[in-house]
């Protein structure tokens, strides 16, 4: 559903404010919208395999094993949880340009 010329100024508006007001928190926004990679899902999916079969060997060898295997699992459920941090200064440093093309 699009946006009404007027909702999209108002829209436009409040982003302006938004980077005035709090510029490490529009970049956070606005670094933060992308989705997980492929590359991230296969390091978590591999984590899981690993883990689950480490807990099931643990369980038939030593209960020590088990445990290991339940961190890899952990670790994966945390590495899909984390967002990376974007190290790309370029986007950070536009900003407060995108607020002054639209005026």
């Amino acid at each position: 559903m699009a946006l009404s010329a007027d909702e999209q100024r108002l829209l436009d508006q409040l982003e302006e404010s938004l980077r005035a007001e709090d510029p490490d928190l529009a970049r956070k926004l606005e670094t933060h919208s992308e989705s997980p990679t492929p590359r991230r899902w296969a390091i978590v999916i591999a984590c899981f395999v690993v883990g689950l079969a480490l807990l099931i060997v643990g369980m038939l060898v030593k209960f020590p094993i088990s445990v290991l295997g339940f961190l890899v699992m952990f670790a994966g459920v945390a590495v899909a949880m984390i967002r990376p941090k974007h190290t790309d200064d370029t986007q950070a440093s536009n900003v407060g340009e995108t607020s002054d093309r639209r005026n």
